[in-house]
């Protein structure tokens, strides 16, 4: 069979107000299209910490085999759409991920690696990720890795060197960028170490910049607006963490940023998209091109999509912590820090009852397939 070759592939969809970057909300939104937005845009609150704005009080409603269009927290992680979840890093087999495993203990599911009887104050941050750092935003490659040299990095990372390689033209993608018998739809780990480390690598080393504008005006190498990280004024006291919009006093408490909200203010309000979100539809949005019959494009009908959500409430996503307000998905965490969430009726979030019912582990859970 032949794939199509270099010259029959598609142009990148590109954003003329974005840098003509890559349009990420419409090439997202072909493998996750969404429920239909309110009209004047997602619920937001008048300030972090505050209280819903009555300009942008209606909510989206919810409608089969599509997306939550307004987005704020992570604590949704790997539910159904249905019930606001989107796929994490383990359900979309981002190969750089190195997930913890899931032993009833904090940070299970995330990259920090806690012991089995670590104490539920732990500072999540504190415990390992399956990498080496040499400063900030570098990690050096090891051979004694699982799957991949390169350890944990951040999805922008391969998002970026898949999207300049494509952009490129000198590669024979179909042919050697995918082989749908031990990868599916996804790109080949291999071939994905070679354009991370053809991209960013500086001998043993992966050296990257954050995914924002340098000096505020400039794309860095990673540069992904869907972050909408430190936005003003709601960050003007240094108390975001990344694209997580921690209030002063939550900040000052010293809690982990991954259990603050993502922009919840302002135009941009409910507009984040996770980078591994759109790494997978990049991968799919190409995949589809090669393999039509095979990749779909819509990313539930795909192979990793097939009976995703469909066992209850048992997540890939990471146990959560309790909000301040654990009816509202903008709330920002309870002071003092109390993990887990107790989950139950009157809660949004679950808790260990739901994630884990009458097991102990979910040892089946498998970082990359």
């Amino acid at each position: 069979m032949r794939h199509p070759g270099p010259d029959d592939l598609k142009e990148l969809p590109t954003n003329p107000d974005d840098f003509d970057e890559p349009d990420w909300v419409k090439i997202i939104e072909t493998a996750f299209p969404p429920w239909e937005t309110p009209e004047n845009g997602c619920h937001r609150l008048t300030e972090l910490g505050g209280e819903l704005d009555p300009d942008y009080a209606a909510f989206p409603t919810p409608q089969e085999g599509k997306w939550n269009p307004c987005y704020y927290t992570k604590a949704f992680a790997g539910l159904h759409p249905i019930l606001d979840g989107y796929p994490t890093p383990i359900d979309t087999r981002y190969p750089y991920e190195f997930a913890a495993p899931f032993h009833q203990q904090p940070g299970d599911g995330s990259t920090h690696h806690c012991p089995d009887d670590a104490p539920a104050d732990i500072d999540i941050r504190s415990c390992p990720k399956i990498r080496i750092d040499c400063g900030p935003n570098c990690v050096e490659l090891r051979d004694d890795n699982e799957f991949s040299p390169i350890g944990h990095v951040p999805a922008f990372v391969p998002l970026a060197a898949v999207k300049k390689a494509y952009n490129s033209g000198e590669h024979d993608v179909c042919n050697e960028w995918f082989d749908f018998e031990t990868r599916g739809c996804h790109i080949k780990i291999d071939k994905l170490d070679e354009l991370v480390i053809d991209n960013f690598g500086d001998g043993n080393q992966i050296k990257f910049q954050p995914p924002v504008l340098i000096g505020g005006d400039l794309p860095s190498s990673t540069y992904y607006k869907l972050e909408y990280s430190f936005e003003s004024p709601a960050c003007d006291s240094g108390n975001c963490r990344g694209p997580h919009y921690c209030t002063k006093e939550v900040a000052e408490a010293g809690i982990w940023g991954e259990f603050c909200p993502y922009v919840h203010t302002g135009e941009n309000s409910g507009l984040y998209r996770h980078p591994h979100l759109a790494l997978v539809a990049l991968e799919l949005w190409i995949a589809h091109q090669c393999m039509p019959s095979k990749c779909p494009s819509k990313w539930l009908d795909s192979p990793d999509g097939v009976g995703y959500g469909q066992i209850g409430v048992e997540t890939t996503g990471i146990t959560w912590i309790e909000m301040d307000d654990n009816m509202n998905p903008m709330t920002q965490p309870a002071l003092p820090y109390t993990w887990p969430n107790a989950g139950g009726q009157n809660s949004i979030f679950p808790g260990i009852q739901e994630l884990y019912g009458e097991s102990a582990s979910k040892e089946g859970i498998a970082a990359v397939s």
